[in-house]
């Protein structure tokens, strides 16, 4: 047991330091229980206690989305705010994962900056405007969603049965109007050997040598074509190699091996097409090796890049409420993907705004500034109330 903390007198911070407190680690990630249940209970409290609308909708067995509604004078336009719920394991943290203190200015915990921060900033919007009597343009909702740390199951719900206009997704971007992502394709890529005693290794065929020589030979032939690439945001597609499992133990000749591979996408690309370059790939070792005996199985996810264009209403009421707030505002792209993508291949646009940064996201210390939650309250109350 740690340090006790201390609650802020501040009531975003103190909301904030609530949630980080309830572990909702992704259930398909080690140490993952309850999964998002605790968020939607106190999510749940909040809006019944500002006297707003709230449901859930069960998206896998026992995980259900979270939806707030705030009305405005035109029930038939909606801005949805979205943030997700789960956050990633904490067996790498070497901080009280559960524990938010508040020191110096930074509010420490899992979640706390992916992406609590915006979520405690979004609904704390609402309730001022409720509060205040201050009717919107147009309703707002508040979603909160499962299952993005792993297979954003509870997006791809929610774009497909909420309708809105724009969609405004919180994650850790320095208050950054982000525009623009990069998708991406995962699969593995499977390499079948035959088994034999280490003693008599020519008995056999070794998997992890033939896929050790599948890697340098991928490498050599795709990374090229994806260094020529190039995106004004995003930046150049990537591409990593990040898992590999093979053998049984020392002294067999190993008759598996597969790897994980993370192919990274930006704006025109297509993550299923890229599909293509491996198969080539893997077409020309299998002629260069009739021993080789490789297969690319089914991606186990597949996630569009994101793009919004720099005229879009959400991006310029964005940008307004950043420069309001912050006295100026910064449009931009980043290498990563988020929730933002499934609505946009939807044709929702959306765009993605939150505090505190990537770089503190999934660490061993993960912590958000203050200063920019209270900023990003501001923010998204101005443009639920500025958005035409």
């Amino acid at each position: 047991m740690g340090e006790a903390w201390t609650r802020s007198q501040n009531e975003v911070l103190a909301t904030l330091q609530d949630m980080v407190a309830i572990d909702s680690v992704n259930p398909g990630l080690p140490g993952g229980q309850r999964g998002e249940s605790g968020m939607v209970e106190y999510l749940s409290e909040f809006f019944r206690n500002a006297g707003m609308a709230c449901e859930t909708r069960e998206v896998l067995p026992g995980r259900s989305n979270f939806i707030g509604t705030l009305e405005g004078r035109d029930p038939q336009r909606v801005l949805l705010f979205e943030c997700h719920m789960d956050t990633a394991s904490v067996g790498v943290m070497t901080i009280p994962p559960f524990e938010p203190h508040i020191r110096d200015g930074l509010l420490y915990g899992r979640g706390s900056c992916d992406t609590k921060a915006g979520g405690v900033a979004m609904i704390h919007a609402m309730k001022r405007l409720k509060e205040s009597g201050r009717v919107p343009p147009c309703t707002i909702q508040f979603a909160g969603a499962v299952d993005e740390e792993y297979l954003f199951r509870g997006a791809l719900s929610l774009a497909a049965t909420v309708k809105s206009e724009a969609v405004v997704v919180a994650e850790p971007t320095d208050l950054a109007v982000i525009r623009a992502h990069k998708g991406l394709a995962r699969f593995r890529i499977r390499v079948e050997g035959v088994a034999a005693h280490s003693s008599k290794p020519y008995l056999g065929i070794n998997a992890i040598v033939k896929m050790a020589r599948l890697i340098t030979d991928i490498e050599r032939e795709i990374l090229p074509g994806l260094q020529r690439k190039d995106h004004s945001l995003t930046g150049g597609p990537t591409l990593n190699i990040g898992v590999i499992h093979g053998g049984a133990q020392v002294n067999f000749v190993p008759h598996e091996c597969v790897v994980e591979v993370d192919r990274r996408t930006i704006p025109g690309e297509s993550p299923q097409e890229t599909l293509a370059e491996f198969e080539e790939a893997l077409e020309r070792a299998r002629a260069a090796d009739p021993e080789l005996k490789v297969s690319l199985e089914e991606p186990f996810l597949l996630d569009n890049a994101m793009e919004t264009p720099e005229d879009s209403p959400v991006v310029q009421a964005a940008c307004e409420a950043t420069g309001a707030v912050l006295g100026s505002s910064t449009i931009a792209g980043v290498p990563y993907g988020t929730d933002a993508s499934k609505f946009t291949s939807v044709g929702t646009p959306a765009i993605v705004l939150g505090p505190g940064s990537i770089d503190q996201a999934h660490g061993a210390v993960e912590w958000v500034e203050c200063k920019q939650v209270l900023q990003a309250t501001e923010i998204y109350q101005s443009m639920m109330m500025n958005f035409t």
